[in-house]
C-alpha cells in the first residue's frame, strides 16, 4: 500500500513499517504457540527468523497489505495490518495483528487498533474496516469494541482451528 510510515500515538505506542533489522525482535516474540493459536493457520509455529524475513519482505511487496511493527516505547511488541480487499469491496480493509505475550493486557493493542483505523480511514481512503475474530477471543473483541467496532454477525461453526470447530465473529468500523 505505502512505503514507510510511523504512527505515534499516545504513552509510547507507535506503529512503524518493518524492516530487516527488525527481523531477530519479529521472530523472539512470534515465536510462542499462545499467539499461533488466536490468528489463521498461515501463521507459522514455530515462528523462526527465517519467517520473520520473508514477512517483512512479503509486506514490503504486496501492494494491498500495510503491515506495520507495534512499538512499545521502541520496543517492538507485535504486528498489526490492513488488507485493502479488491474489486466490489475494494473500499474495505481486513485489519488483523498479534501482540506478544509480555504486552498483553496494558491497552497496547487497543490503541494500535485506533492508530491503524485512523490511518486507514485518512490515508488509504477506506470506508469500512472489518475483522474476523475466533469465539474462544474475548479480549480481541473487547480491543476492537472499545475502538467503536460492531458485531456484523457470528459465523456458527465458521472456522477451524487446531482441529476444532469454532464460531467466529465478523466485527467492522464505518468511517
Amino acid at each position: 500500500m505505502e512505503q514507510s510510515v510511523e504512527i505515534t500515538g499516545q504513552r509510547g505506542i507507535s506503529l512503524r513499517s518493518l524492516v530487516p533489522a527488525n527481523a531477530p525482535a519479529l521472530a523472539g516474540i512470534a515465536n510462542d504457540a499462545a499467539i499461533a493459536a488466536c490468528i489463521r493457520d498461515s501463521f507459522p509455529s514455530p515462528y523462526t527468523l527465517t519467517n520473520a524475513q520473508e514477512f517483512i519482505q512479503f509486506a514490503a511487496a504486496d501492494p494491498y497489505l500495510q503491515a506495520w511493527g507495534i512499538f512499545d516505547h521502541n520496543t517492538l511488541a507485535g504486528v498489526i495490518s490492513l488488507t485493502r480487499q479488491e474489486d466490489i469491496y475494494r473500499h474495505s480493509a481486513e485489519i488483523g495483528y498479534w501482540l506478544g505475550t509480555a504486552f498483553q493486557g496494558k491497552g497496547i493493542i487497543t490503541e494500535a487498533i485506533g492508530l491503524a483505523c485512523q490511518h486507514g480511514f485518512s490515508q488509504l481512503n477506506m470506508i469500512r474496516i472489518f475483522a474476523h475474530v475466533f469465539e474462544t477471543n474475548t479480549a480481541s473483541r473487547k480491543a476492537l469494541l472499545k475502538n467503536g467496532f460492531v458485531i456484523e454477525g457470528i459465523r456458527k461453526k465458521g472456522s477451524i482451528k487446531n482441529k476444532v470447530l469454532l464460531d467466529d465473529y465478523l466485527m467492522a468500523k464505518l468511517k
